[in-house]
């Protein structure tokens, strides 16, 4: 279970801190997904920050449990901010899946490590 727990960590710390930069320096891809999603584009820099604050927990929890548990939860509920997003603008849940399968992978972290 160490070893599931260690490679979702990296994995999900990894896309997070890199979905944080791409956020940051004002990529079309989160540019649109602002605008489909109805909000303000300045949104995006608040956006980055919260990536980036959870993928950072998440890799600083490989080697401290407490930042996993907290990088679980913190990434657990921008995935549920994501699924209501999502579904207030009316995606399919083929879209929606993504955000739902990282949320339940964020809660195997916290589970493991508490």
């Amino acid at each position: 279970m160490f070893l599931f727990t260690l490679i979702i960590q990296v994995v999900i710390g990894t896309l997070f801190t890199v979905l944080s930069f791409l956020a940051f320096t004002g990529a079309d891809y989160t540019k649109e997904k602002m605008k489909h999603l109805q909000l303000h584009a300045y949104f995006r820099y608040v956006t980055g920050f919260v990536q980036l604050m959870g993928g950072l927990f998440m890799l600083v929890g490989i080697w401290y449990t407490t930042a996993a548990v907290v990088g679980g939860v913190w990434i657990t509920m921008i995935m549920l901010v994501g699924i209501v997003l999502r579904m207030r603008a009316h995606e399919s849940i083929l879209s929606i899946s993504p955000a739902i399968i990282i949320g339940i992978l964020s809660i195997t972290v916290c589970v493991a490590n508490i």
